[in-house]
């Protein structure tokens, strides 16, 4: 069965390899079990193998850069919401992970009688854009640093879903040095952010979430992360196509636009959704302190 086969393969080698990054944060195994959704002797059970074994194990189903988002999302997750939107996360990226079809391989592999099965095509994933949204906005609430990073002509996170770009209608803004957002998330809440994404997802379809934050601290985030450096853009339209130009070359977590005439120089973080894009933009924030 394919959810049997995802528990084998991704499931359980993500618990042990995310319950030795809690301990390793000093996190009780009590409290990594009520994370996880297992019990005390389960995540006792996966201490005592080593965390390579899971590393190694996960890296036959995800590329490396995938694997660091993933762990880095969990992490900001743990420290940001409630215990079940972080089993809510694990689980919903690996129904997806199925739906995609990217396990096929793999499992025709493991079991040559299914070299026709398509069967996880007919997976509906309820993928919650919103939800995702909602949460990346609460972890960078959460962020120290990250308000100094709002630019003068606001922000906003955006995630493709089914129904679209979804980002806050009023964008988000900083009062004092909190962060606050007009709204809640919906589908059009940001046209420009939609467009730049779709079109780079077009390139990179594992890429479905922007956000633009100021354009700031851009030597410490490329000892971080893969950057590009893009512009000048007088206009939308052409840091759309600046972007998109960038990403023909390779993939980025962050693209510096040094803007144009009348146009704000930003930087846009991409990930593979809301919560990766925040995850991103807290490491950024750190540069600040």
């Amino acid at each position: 069965m394919p959810l049997e086969f995802v528990v084998e393969i991704f499931i359980s080698p993500l618990k042990g390899f995310i319950a030795h990054e809690l301990a390793e944060r000093g996190y009780s195994q009590s409290r990594i079990g009520q994370l996880l959704g297992i019990s005390q002797p389960a995540v006792s059970a996966y201490l005592k193998t080593p965390k390579a074994h899971y590393e190694e194990k996960l890296l036959k189903v995800l590329e490396r850069r995938e694997l660091d988002g993933l762990r880095r999302s969990i992490l900001a997750l743990v420290d940001s919401v409630a215990v079940e939107e972080v089993i809510r996360y694990i689980n919903n990226y690996a129904v997806a992970l199925l739906s995609s079809l990217r396990l096929c391989p793999l499992h025709r592999a493991a079991y040559p009688a299914l070299q026709v099965c398509e069967i996880c095509r007919d997976l509906v994933v309820y993928t919650e854009t919103a939800r995702k949204v909602e949460v990346g906005f609460e972890i960078l609430k959460r962020c120290q640093n990250c308000h100094r990073l709002i630019p003068k002509v606001l922000m906003n996170i955006v995630e493709l879903g089914p129904e679209g770009g979804v980002g806050f209608p009023g964008r988000i803004y900083v009062e004092g040095d909190q962060i606050v957002a007009r709204g809640r998330p919906r589908p059009g809440g940001s046209r420009f952010l939609a467009t730049l994404v779709g079109e780079v997802n077009k390139l990179h379809p594992e890429i479905k979430a922007v956000a633009n934050i100021a354009y700031v601290a851009k030597e410490c985030v490329k000892r971080k992360m893969t950057v590009a450096e893009v512009g000048p853009s007088n206009s939308e339209e052409d840091i759309v196509f600046n972007i998109t130009a960038a990403f023909k070359s390779g993939v980025f977590d962050v693209v510096y636009d040094s803007g144009g005439r009348g146009v704000e120089p930003n930087a846009y973080v991409f990930g593979t959704d809301a919560v990766d894009v925040a995850t991103k933009i807290v490491e950024v924030a750190k540069c600040l302190e």
